[in-house]
């Protein structure tokens, strides 16, 4: 069955991780165009994580994309993993602007008071 491009994302899997300091949905759905998109929501009343990182997230904001459904089920797996294993940390947390660990872009720091590199 081709999908239309007009057509609402369909829900392939979404799984919540729940403990005392956080309530999260790792959700996966398959967009019209035959591609699958993997986001960490915030399911806190209050939204308290939305626009925090987690791993290579930005909880409510981010995704990562797959081009099929095995892909994309590997894809939903490891943000689990990250959902259940690490705690989501805001914007920056003392991180300059060019940090790379700061923009998502990776989990390691870039940026040190030095202007150097330095490790978390």
């Amino acid at each position: 069955m081709v999908s239309s491009p007009n057509r609402l994302p369909e829900i392939v899997r979404q799984t919540p991780v729940v403990t005392d300091t956080k309530n999260l949905l790792v959700s996966t759905v398959r967009i019209g165009g035959g591609y699958y998109d993997t986001v960490i929501f915030d399911e806190n009343s209050d939204k308290r994580h939305a626009g925090f990182f987690l791993g290579e997230y930005v909880i409510n904001r981010s995704s990562k994309t797959a081009g099929s459904r095995d892909a994309a089920m590997d894809v939903h797996r490891e943000a689990l993993y990250t959902a259940r294993t690490e705690e989501p940390f805001p914007p920056r947390d003392g991180h300059d602007a060019l940090c790379a660990y700061a923009s998502g872009m990776t989990s390691r720091c870039t940026c040190s008071a030095e202007g150097g590199a330095r490790d978390e």
